[in-house]
């Protein structure tokens, strides 16, 4: 059993709104990255002006990262990724055209890629790693913990444009006999949760999807209350063989926040 997003919709609704709040200086009137500010960007990196470069950048989105990335120089690009370093935000490689994140990747020494793959959701891990040659994949693969190998391994398996390929393997999953209070702690205890969840799935010993609680529900129930008795059962469970453009029709008739994304043994 495995949890999904879809994260076309997922950036849409939360991404381009706080750019536009917090970093519309970086734009002018036409919409596209301001020349001055490109100029900062390419005199800092020229000038290999490591402190400037992290000002510049630090406090901006993914998304927004991704447009500067997209206008600048493919040198600049680079040198970019170089400078910063581990200060790189790699989940803005998921929001430039393939071709640039490609010239961006092959440019990188694959143990800076495990380094930087290990810090993303799994499914901005799979976005990354997907169009990298076999051999660099497992050799990326196999700089990680043991756990998430396996998970982005998985994933990576499943045929691409497929919703397997695209799930986001971090969830959160109880058994059905445990009280909401001891869910409740554990979420507390757990430093490996998902930054963001709403809803947790129910799993009986062999991992099967029996059913989910949102969160909204947990908060409303007494802690002595078992979970079994609050869950919903899961309607529109994703089989990860799904095309993905389905079941992304599937989030958007269902008005969908996350979905279960299961295999053959449910």
């Amino acid at each position: 059993m495995r949890e999904a997003l879809v994260e076309g919709q997922d950036r849409q609704t939360t991404d381009v709104a706080p750019a536009e709040e917090h970093h519309a200086d970086i734009y002018g009137e036409d919409g596209a990255v301001r020349a001055s500010f490109l100029a900062q960007i390419g005199a800092a990196i020229a000038d290999r002006d490591t402190i400037t470069l992290k000002r510049e950048v630090d406090d901006l989105h993914q998304s927004e990262l991704g447009d500067v990335l997209e206008a600048l120089h493919p040198e600049q690009r680079r040198a970019l990724v170089e400078l910063l370093g581990s200060d790189f935000d790699f989940s803005a490689l998921t929001e430039v055209d393939e071709a640039i994140r490609l010239d961006i990747v092959d440019n990188l020494p694959n143990a800076q890629i495990a380094q930087a793959v290990q810090e993303l959701d799994s499914d901005d891990a799979v976005y990354i790693l997907e169009d990298l040659e076999k051999e660099d994949q497992d050799e990326i693969l196999s700089q990680l913990p043991f756990t998430e190998r396996i998970r982005l391994r998985r994933a990576l398996d499943y045929p691409e444009e497929t919703a397997g390929r695209r799930m986001q393997t971090e969830f959160v999953a109880v058994p059905p006999f445990w009280t909401i209070g001891q869910t409740i702690d554990y979420m507390r205890e757990d430093k490996n949760l998902p930054e963001r969840f709403s809803q947790i799935f129910v799993i009986d010993p062999s991992f099967k999807l029996l059913g989910a609680i949102d969160l909204d529900q947990i908060l409303r129930t007494r802690r002595a209350v078992k979970v079994e008795e609050v869950m919903h059962e899961t309607l529109h469970a994703i089989p990860a063989t799904m095309d993905q453009e389905e079941a992304a029709r599937e989030f958007e008739q269902y008005n969908l926040l996350s979905a279960a994304v299961v295999d053959e043994n449910g």
